[in-house]
């Protein structure tokens, strides 16, 4: 592996692109490792295509405001229960 310091991965923040050097990456990943990151998830969502992580992202959101609309409409019935309880 080369090294040296033209050696670098790049990496963006927001608008910002900023640089790493190959050890710095390596110890980044050393460091995502050691508390606890599985980045196998990360190389296998990486795997993908572009459309497939799309598609995956768009059935989790359709997932997650149906988990939303399910407890908002559980709650209102609790609410309405309670009400006309008293």
């Amino acid at each position: 592996m080369p090294t040296g310091e033209k050696d670098f991965a790049p990496m963006s923040r927001g608008s910002q692109i900023l640089a790493m050097t190959i050890e710095e990456a390596h110890a980044a990943i050393a460091e995502a490792e050691r508390v606890g990151f599985d980045l196998s998830l990360v190389d296998s969502n990486l795997a993908l295509s572009v459309e497939e992580r799309l598609l995956r992202h768009d059935a989790a959101l359709e997932f997650k405001l149906a988990l939303r609309a399910a407890g908002e409409a559980m709650y209102a019935q609790a609410a309405q229960a309670a009400a006309t309880s008293r």
